[in-house]
């Protein structure tokens, strides 16, 4: 039998507790001294039932109305930061090791963050522990509501995500323990639309669609200063114009590869636009790609490892709900006209992940069955032929599975979130897909985000 695994770590609360206890009341009068909040503004507030709802800050500035939980209130006006609470994580028993056993060199490296929407709210911490062992903690607050996208920067890994109430969470594996999760910063603005992340020059950059005015902005994270709008270049995205030359309208949420110093954002638009922003030095340059009809979810982009004829892999959902595929030249940056990837592969919910000798991998959830599949592509023959992700049983996916590049002992390490909310492990290394291993004590997940640690 498997031993309980604790997360002993001490953890403060990163958010405003004066505003907890207002947000949890439902007295009319509730004030609370130091509570800070722009009057006439709609504050988050926990109901009882652990769902959210709003309470209106009062002219001064520091009281609140009852807590309203059935949502006839107007949306969220106030600062992201202000009113939200997300628990410290909690111990959980991962119960017994009962299936295979993930490479000891993995001890301490992996990290995973998994998570629900309402009525939950759970976000769940995993850390790979050796012999099959996973630390697993769990907070309750904010939940899940996209793609998880974990990144090893220095000796940490940092997850990104989006939550309930356009929170865009954050959270920090360190040491063996995953810190309470907290805004991007008070500058982090507040989405409704998946975040996107990558690694440039020791730094995570991390863009998202802003609620507010409609346009990309891109934070920076480096150990030493935290989150902050990028420090070299504009933290807006510069906006992309179609033919018409009017922005282009009902844009997906971004996708994001860097090559050298170069960034490349894309995304598609609900009128069938498929666009992508360039970034380099210290401005935006937007372009349209020509002849392609996009489906307007997010697309998944990879840069190639160097020394290949193309550094830039893109696949995207067409109009017809089929998955196409464009590259980019090394030499001369162009990309070339996009084609199909399968002619039965439906999906508008894919990743993708670069693997040595300048390979990729593409995994998907299909929009036909629910199952989770993946193909390898190299320079030579292209995208090979669909897989089932799991050769026997491939179960039906509850999410797009999460897809690392494998830091001990894997090509990739691929993470996913069952229909019935159990998170299992895939591992890939020349040519052989390994597992599935089971991520004992969560049981809730809809969506999933693994990372490696070098």
């Amino acid at each position: 039998m498997r031993m309980q695994s604790y997360l002993g770590v001490a953890m403060s609360m990163a958010l405003v507790g004066a505003a907890i206890a207002a947000c949890k009341s439902s007295d009319p009068g509730a004030t609370t001294t130091g509570t800070h909040c722009t009057p006439g503004n709609y504050v988050f507030c926990t109901c009882e039932d652990r769902n959210h709802g709003t309470h209106l800050c009062r002219p001064d500035g520091a009281s609140f109305d009852a807590c309203v939980c059935d949502g006839s209130q107007p949306p969220i006006t106030e600062d992201p930061d202000a009113g939200i609470i997300s628990s410290p994580p909690e111990m959980i028993d991962a119960g017994p090791v009962t299936g295979p056993i993930i490479d000891a060199k993995c001890s301490g490296k992996m990290g995973l963050v998994a998570g629900s929407k309402a009525p939950d709210h759970d976000v769940f911490f995993a850390s790979y522990m050796g012999a099959g062992m996973f630390s697993v903690t769990k907070s309750t607050g904010l939940g899940v509501r996209g793609p998880i996208t974990v990144l090893p920067v220095g000796p940490s890994l940092v997850a990104t995500y989006l939550g309930d109430y356009q929170f865009m969470g954050f959270t920090k594996l360190a040491a063996g323990s995953w810190s309470t999760p907290t805004s991007l910063g008070a500058t982090g603005g507040a989405s409704d639309k998946a975040t996107s992340a990558l690694l440039l020059n020791g730094q995570i950059r991390a863009f998202y669609l802003n609620a507010s005015d409609g346009k990309y902005h891109m934070q920076s994270y480096a150990e030493a200063t935290g989150w902050q709008p990028d420090a070299t270049g504009p933290g807006v995205v510069a906006e992309h114009s179609g033919d018409s030359g009017a922005p282009v309208p009902g844009k997906s949420a971004p996708a994001a590869a860097a090559v050298g110093n170069t960034i490349t954002l894309a995304f598609a638009g609900d009128d069938g636009t498929l666009a992508r922003e360039q970034y380099s030095g210290s401005s935006w340059s937007p372009t349209k790609f020509g002849g392609s009809a996009s489906f307007p979810a997010q697309p998944a982009i990879v840069a190639l490892d160097p020394g290949g004829m193309h550094d830039e892999l893109l696949v995207y959902a067409g109009s017809d709900l089929l998955l196409h595929v464009a590259t980019r030249v090394s030499t001369n940056k162009g990309w070339n006209t996009a084609f199909l990837f399968d002619t039965a592969a439906s999906s508008t919910d894919l990743a993708l992940q670069a693997m040595p000798g300048g390979k990729a991998m593409l995994v998907y959830k299909s929009a036909s069955d629910g199952h989770g599949y993946y193909s390898v592509w190299s320079e030579a023959a292209g995208f090979a032929t669909p897989t089932p992700l799991v050769a026997a049983g491939n179960p039906e996916l509850a999410s797009v599975p999460s897809i690392a590049r494998g830091q001990c002992g894997s090509d990739v390490t691929i993470a996913y979130a069952q229909k019935d909310g159990l998170v299992k492990i895939l591992r890939y290394s020349a040519g052989t897909m390994t597992g599935p291993f089971d991520v004992g004590g969560i049981t809730k997940a809809t969506w999933v985000g693994v990372g490696e640690m070098p």
